[in-house]
């Protein structure tokens, strides 16, 4: 993967984080400009690889768009678009792997909360939790999984 993806990539999830952590929004101004670009770069340097790319934004934002419906609100338009630049990025079977890492990273951070919160029974969970960091950390540890490999 070229640098030309990996630092756009980078700055981008450094952003949402920041922004995600500080005022729970990630915005349109980041994620729309940021799959404009990775669609852009892969039609002009990668054709071979500007499907995968567009099916990745498809893909991603998809699910992401039926994971939010689900869970009535849980997961904000700024992480379906965050997704979305993932799947632009890494493609739709990367993006794919991203997105499970992602879940998994936050189920291993949540559930232990969770049950930390029950069994002292002091304060509920909260109940809107920043979702960048761990999209940020899943698409980190694929990265680093796939420079090992």
């Amino acid at each position: 993967m070229s640098g030309y993806v990996i630092l756009p990539m980078l700055a981008v999830l450094s952003v949402a984080v920041y922004t995600d952590v500080r005022r729970k929004l990630i915005y349109d101004w980041l994620t729309l400009p940021g799959i404009a670009y990775f669609l852009l770069y892969y039609a002009l340097a990668e054709p071979d690889r500007l499907a995968s790319s567009v099916l990745g934004v498809a893909v991603l934002g998809g699910i992401s768009l039926i994971m939010a419906m689900i869970s009535s609100g849980q997961l904000g338009g700024g992480d379906i678009k965050l997704f979305a630049a993932v799947g632009a990025a890494l493609g739709w079977q990367a993006g794919l792997l991203a997105m499970g890492l992602t879940y998994l990273l936050a189920g291993a951070v949540a559930i232990p909360l969770w049950v930390l919160s029950k069994v002292t029974s002091k304060q509920e969970p909260e109940k809107e939790v920043p979702m960048a960091p761990y999209i940020a950390g899943g698409t980190l540890l694929l990265f680093a999984i796939a420079f090992v490999l």
